[in-house]
């Protein structure tokens, strides 16, 4: 099934009414010095920097007070940052993307997480039983993905295209995480794209067909730091402050995995099992990212008619 207008112009319309609930379009400016800063972040591995500084005192460290508020997907913290109801958020690049086609002025501050290979975080799966081994087989094919238009749908028919299949025929659902590797046992789904630690509570019953982080060629952005143009601007420092924390928590969850995997169990609810022999996520230690890791997803979307082309740089703050 292939992304249409209609659908694109559909997300926008939600993410702006999103925004609308949240209260007036704008925050009002702030008081001179380093503000209380709004956090809005998910409980899933990439995006668990801000809940690692805050256990480690970083945040207190750098200056900064921050309010973590836990939302339910990328879509609602975008939506609450153009509403001026957070100040900085978790996204994927997706998200920020349809925001900029749509005119809200959202931009990245930082990468969080990045993929740089050889094992991914997001994955193809199929049943164990299932014959299916190329994109050739999955033509003609139901595949569920968590969010139709997403990245994991473009990354899936990137995959289809160039091991012999055609994306356009696969038949894309939306499914929950939860529900996918049942969906597989029980052949409503012929293969799913499932992301950790789903991926490692679905291989009981499921297995790799492929890692469809590597169909972007290259390093790029799995989630980043976005705050809206307004606050950057009247919060410079604020927002210098918040990226050299996230650099500080990226460096100690890339080393210390048992004890940030303590923390993503209890945030995220999941099993010590699961979050010990799961792939964790990499995230990115660095100042500034090369946009070449943000434009991959983008032309990826281009190429797959999501929406016109996009620069990276329409969507990067320079901070």
């Amino acid at each position: 099934m292939n992304v249409t207008r209609h659908r694109v112009l559909a997300q926008g319309t939600a993410l702006i009414g999103i925004a609308a609930s949240f209260g007036a379009a704008s925050r009002a400016a702030r008081a001179q010095g380093v503000p209380a800063m709004q956090i809005g972040t998910i409980t899933i591995d990439p995006c668990m920097q801000p809940l690692y500084a805050q256990e480690l005192g970083l945040f207190k460290a750098a200056g900064l007070d921050p309010q973590i508020t836990i939302m339910n997907n990328s879509a609602a913290e975008v939506a609450a940052l153009a509403a001026g109801s957070i100040d900085v958020a978790s996204a994927s690049v997706p998200t920020v993307a349809y925001a900029h086609q749509h005119g809200i002025p959202i931009r990245f501050i930082a990468a969080a997480s990045i993929y740089t290979g050889p094992v991914g975080n997001t994955n193809l799966m199929v049943a164990k039983t299932s014959p299916v081994k190329s994109g050739a087989d999955i033509s003609g094919k139901t595949v569920a993905v968590s969010a139709l238009h997403d990245m994991t749908q473009f990354e899936t028919s990137a995959w289809v295209d160039k091991t012999g299949g055609d994306s356009k025929s696969v038949r894309f659902v939306e499914l929950k995480y939860t529900e996918m590797a049942t969906a597989l046992e029980q052949g409503r789904a012929d293969a799913a794209v499932l992301i950790e630690p789903y991926v490692t509570s679905a291989k009981a019953t499921s297995r790799i067909l492929a890692n469809l982080s590597d169909t972007m060629g290259g390093p790029y952005v799995v989630s980043g730091w976005v705050s809206s143009e307004d606050y950057i601007r009247k919060n410079p420092e604020a927002i210098r402050r918040f990226v050299a924390v996230m650099q500080k928590s990226a460096a100690w969850a890339n080393t210390h995995q048992k004890e940030s995997g303590d923390i993503l169990v209890r945030y995220a609810k999941i099993r010590p099992e699961i979050a010990a022999a799961m792939n964790r996520i990499h995230y990115y230690e660095g100042f500034v990212v090369e946009p070449s890791a943000f434009q991959r997803q983008l032309d990826m979307m281009a190429k797959y008619g999501a929406l016109p082309q996009i620069s990276a740089k329409d969507i990067m703050a320079t901070v």
